[in-house]
C-alpha cells in the first residue's frame, strides 16, 4: 500500500476530528503550526518524516497509524513480517521512505528504508529533528550525514552511524546514483510509554 499525500492528510484529519479537536488543539499537542497541519490535511505539502512523527505523538497513535489503520496490539510475543513489495511508501522532495512492520501497533521502533534523492544541501528544504535516537546503516551508495553539532560524515555501503535524532540532521547522496539507507528510529515518548505500560522505571543509563 502506497499512501498518497492526500490519503495521509485525510487520515490525519479523520483522527483529529474523531477526537473532536480543532487544528489549534492538534497544533498545541503536536508542536506543529496550524498552517502546516492545514496544508498537510489538504495535501498542499508533502509532510516530512519528523513532522509526521510529531503529529503521531500529538494524536497519541503509532507512526504507522498515520499511514493506514493501525494493526492489533497483543500482549506477549509479537511478530511482523514485511514481504517484498508490502512496505508502505511515501515521499518528499528529499527522500523516499519505505516503512516496514506497519502491522504492529505501538512499536518502540520505526524501521525505514530511505532512498536519498537530495544531492546537495540546497536540495534540503527542511532538516529533520525528532525526539529520540536513530541508527543509520548504508545499504548502497555513498551518503553524507550532516548534523547540527558535528562535522559532515561521509558513509559508504556497510558503514553506519548512531545519532541523537533531536539534533537537526540531513542526508545527501554523493557520487553515482542515489544512496539507500536503513534508518531505525526510537522516540523518547515511545520508550517512556513502553516502560510506563510495563509498570517499570526507565533506566537512567
Amino acid at each position: 500500500m502506497d499512501p498518497s499525500g492526500r490519503q495521509i492528510g485525510e487520515r490525519i484529519k479523520h483522527l483529529r476530528k474523531e477526537r473532536g479537536w480543532t487544528l489549534k488543539d492538534l497544533s498545541a499537542r503536536a508542536h506543529v503550526s496550524m498552517a502546516t497541519l492545514s496544508k498537510i490535511e489538504n495535501a498542499q505539502v508533502a509532510a516530512t518524516f519528523d513532522t509526521l512523527v510529531k503529529v503521531a505523538q500529538g494524536l497519541n497513535v503509532g507512526f504507522d497509524g498515520l499511514l493506514r489503520d493501525a494493526g492489533v496490539s497483543r500482549a506477549g510475543g509479537r511478530l511482523a513480517v514485511t514481504a517484498a513489495g508490502e512496505a508502505v511508501h511515501f515521499a518528499t522532495s528529499m527522500y523516499d521512505y519505505a516503512v516496514h512492520s506497519v502491522g504492529l501497533r505501538r512499536k518502540r521502533m520505526i524501521p525505514l528504508i530511505m532512498t536519498i534523492k537530495a544531492r546537495s544541501l540546497e536540495d534540503i528544504t527542511s532538516w529533520s529533528s525528532h525526539s529520540g535516537e536513530e541508527f543509520i546503516f548504508i545499504i548502497k551508495g555513498t551518503v553524507r550525514l550532516h548534523t547540527e553539532f558535528y562535522d559532515v560524515v561521509e558513509l559508504k555501503a556497510g558503514e553506519s552511524a548512531y545519532i541523537d535524532s533531536a539534533m537537526a540532521h540531513a542526508f545527501v547522496s554523493v557520487g553515482e546514483g542515489e544512496g539507500e539507507i536503513i534508518s531505525i528510529c526510537l522516540t523518547s515518548e515511545t520508550t517512556q510509554a513502553f516502560f510506563a505500560a510495563a509498570g517499570m522505571h526507565e533506566p537512567s543509563v
